[in-house]
């Protein structure tokens, strides 16, 4: 792909420019996951617990913060797309496209904790679930070399809300 044609997909909407998928390291114990761990791809894959026993409390960054990190990741990859493949057709450097009902996937791979383990929202965030069979916050258990993943579609539902809906 040498330069990008008139009806590029990120003009339109902004998730495009980001890889299609990245792991990050979770916290292996109870901690705040950061909004940098949290955006940066349509799939983000985190490694949570990592065989801790007793049961562990995720709690998601404040919304602002999450849409401040999505809006910092786009910002970067736009600008290297301006200098990587070619000038092609491109938003204006000045601004982002509006990130309202933005969405990507993040998907926790439990490693091995032995008890069961909770995602909490933090401000801002509203967790739920897809149907009422699924508990929205409870992350699966998991073992030994064997990890159980939950995902959530996470959605930009304003300026200042996020909404992690669980669908697996």
């Amino acid at each position: 792909m040498a330069f990008k044609g008139v009806f590029s997909d990120d003009f339109y909407n902004a998730i495009h420019v980001l890889p299609a998928s990245i792991a990050v390291n979770g916290p292996t114990t109870t901690a705040v996951l950061s909004g940098p761990q949290l955006v940066g791809a349509l799939e983000v894959d985190i490694a949570v617990g990592n065989g801790t026993a007793g049961a562990q409390t995720y709690t998601t960054d404040t919304a602002v913060n999450i849409i401040a990190a999505l809006n910092a990741a786009l910002a970067t990859a736009y600008k290297a797309q301006l200098t990587s493949f070619g000038a092609g057709v491109n938003p204006p450097t000045a601004g982002l496209p509006n990130l309202f009902n933005m969405s990507w996937t993040v998907t926790f791979s439990n490693q091995g904790t032995t008890a069961a383990n909770t995602l909490a929202a933090g401000t801002g965030v509203t967790i739920a679930a897809q149907n009422a069979g699924m508990t929205g916050t409870t992350i699966a258990l998991g073992a030994a070399n064997a990890p159980v993943m939950t995902r959530y579609v996470v959605t930009v539902t304003s300026p200042t809300t996020v909404t992690f809906t669980r669908v697996q």
